[in-house]
C-alpha cells in the first residue's frame, strides 16, 4: 500500500486527471440518493460493473429511479419478479436472465430481470453523464485510486458531492469543502469523507470509515 497521506493537504496542490483502470469492482460501493426509499433494491449493470439506480414495487407497478433520485418511468416488468430478501440486488446486462439467482462481478447476491428497452437507456445515459463530469485529484488522493483497499470510483465521488453535508475544510483553507455521506461498500455501512477544492473541483482528499 502506498505510503502517501492525502490529509497532508495545503490546499495548493497541482490539479491532475486519473485515468488508470479500477483496482477493485465499482459495483461494491453505493451511495444512495436521499429521496428514494430505503425498500427500493439498486439495480446493477453486469455491462457497466456499476449500480445505475434503484426499484420499487407497489401494487405490481415498478417504479424505477436513476442517481439523481428522479422517478425514471412507473411501469409493469416485461418479466416481473418477486421480491425476495436474500436477494441483495437487481441485475441486468450481459449474460444474466430474468429470475436466474446467482453472484455479481462484485461478489454479491443478485436476480435477473428483464427491464423495458427505454428505461435501461435511460438509467444508462444519466449514468454515464454522471460518470464523466469533470473531477480531477491532487497526486496523494490520485496515488490512493490505484489502491485497491483506498479506490472509491468516481461517480461515487461524485454523489458524495452531490449528496453529503457539505462544511468547511477541517484544516481551514478558504475555498475548499468537506462532503460528508452514507456510503455502502459489498452492502457493508461506511461514512465517506471528500475534502474538495471548489475552484477546480480537484479533490485534495478522500477517506471512507466503517461505520457501527
Amino acid at each position: 500500500m502506498s505510503t502517501t497521506d492525502s490529509s497532508k493537504y495545503t490546499g495548493s496542490e497541482q490539479s491532475l486527471v486519473w485515468s488508470g483502470r479500477n483496482p477493485t469492482s465499482s459495483g461494491l460501493f453505493e451511495v444512495r440518493p436521499p429521496n428514494v426509499p430505503p425498500t427500493a433494491k439498486p439495480i446493477y449493470d453486469a455491462d457497466l460493473d456499476c449500480i445505475i439506480g434503484y426499484q420499487t414495487s407497489l401494487s405490481g407497478v415498478f417504479r424505477t429511479y436513476d442517481l439523481e433520485g428522479r422517478v425514471s418511468v412507473n411501469e409493469r416488468p416485461l418479466e416481473a419478479p418477486l421480491f425476495d430478501p436474500f436477494d441483495a440486488i437487481f441485475v441486468v446486462g450481459g449474460p444474466w436472465k430474468a429470475g436466474v439467482r446467482q453472484l455479481t462481478r462484485a461478489g454479491i447476491r443478485g436476480l435477473g430481470v428483464t427491464m423495458g428497452r427505454a428505461t435501461l437507456l435511460g438509467l444508462r445515459t444519466r449514468f454515464s453523464a454522471l460518470s464523466k463530469q469533470p473531477l480531477r485529484f491532487a497526486a496523494a488522493p490520485l496515488a490512493h485510486m490505484q489502491e485497491e483497499g483506498r479506490f472509491v470510483p468516481v461517480h461515487i465521488l461524485r454523489l458524495a458531492i452531490r449528496y453529503g453535508k457539505r462544511t468547511a475544510d477541517p484544516k481551514g483553507h478558504r475555498g475548499i469543502y468537506q462532503y460528508t455521506v452514507p456510503m455502502k461498500r459489498k452492502g457493508e455501512p461506511y461514512t465517506l469523507e471528500v475534502v474538495v477544492r471548489e475552484s477546480d473541483y480537484t479533490v485534495l482528499h478522500f477517506v471512507y470509515k466503517r461505520r457501527p
